[in-house]
């Protein structure tokens, strides 16, 4: 998990990240849901999302999670909201990407199925019953980047790479899909696309360097996230990039 705090400047070190939550305690938005309390600490478009439980007076820490606000949005259609077992605060959604203006009915599959983890799943849970249709701003904390200058590049690597599975330019492959994955681990993809525009960002909190991408890929569009030392230099604009991802969505609206 430590690659994901990291690509939006925030580390798992001790006593580094404990001073984090404790400021994430005290300076964050303060959520109340069913079972526990949120506390997002907003630090530029990164945000740190503090879980804790509430027993009777006392509040013990739940968890942690990253997630990044930077205006990428994608339509879906919502299958089913998944609670986790053990972390009732913590749970993932499963879609289907939907094309803007295609088939309304929220029973209608999209162009393909995806899970993304939901920081404020408890509050969305109480809320919304599935199917349903939203817009959900999706973020991608990438493990591993690959870059090409542009699609005719990218279009001639896969050229000869052909005797291998060959992506197109703009796909999203759903790997936590794949297998008997279960709960967070389902959230991961390799998404493939043209780098809409790019920022070299520092955490305010931290000091730490990250990049952000806003990716057009197919069924929409998310911003994509990744430490420096997986980015070293910023791509340009229209170049295509091919990201591993943790997915972390939030419902911008619904529909």
């Amino acid at each position: 998990m430590s690659d994901y705090f990291e690509s939006i400047g925030f580390s798992l070190e001790r006593p580094e990240f404990e001073t984090q939550l404790q400021r994430a305690l005290a300076e964050g938005e303060h959520l109340v849901a069913q079972h526990g309390d949120y506390h997002i600490w907003h630090i530029g478009a990164a945000e740190l999302w503090v879980l804790m439980y509430r027993l009777g007076k006392r509040r013990e820490l739940a968890g942690a999670n990253p997630h990044f606000e930077g205006g990428a949005r994608m339509s879906v259609i919502v299958e089913s909201l998944d609670r986790n077992a053990e972390f009732p605060l913590e749970g993932e959604m499963y879609a289907w990407a939907a094309l803007p203006g295609e088939d309304t009915d929220a029973k209608a599959h999209g162009i393909y199925p995806f899970s993304a983890s939901l920081p404020d799943y408890d509050l969305v849970a109480d809320s919304h019953v599935p199917p349903f249709r939203a817009t959900l701003a999706l973020a991608g904390f990438a493990s591993k980047v690959d870059r090409w200058a542009d699609e005719a590049a990218f279009s001639a690597e896969q050229r000869r790479e052909r005797e291998g599975i060959a992506f197109a330019s703009q796909s999203f492959v759903p790997t936590g899909l794949f297998g008997k994955h279960v709960g967070r681990a389902r959230s991961h993809a390799v998404v493939t696309g043209r780098v809409v525009g790019a920022q070299a960002l520092t955490n305010g909190a931290t000091g730490r360097s990250y990049r952000a991408l806003r990716v057009a890929t197919y069924g929409g569009e998310l911003d994509v996230v990744a430490a420096e030392a997986q980015l070293p230099g910023l791509p340009d604009a229209d170049s295509i990039v091919r990201a591993h991802c943790w997915l972390s969505g939030r419902f911008a609206s619904f529909t």
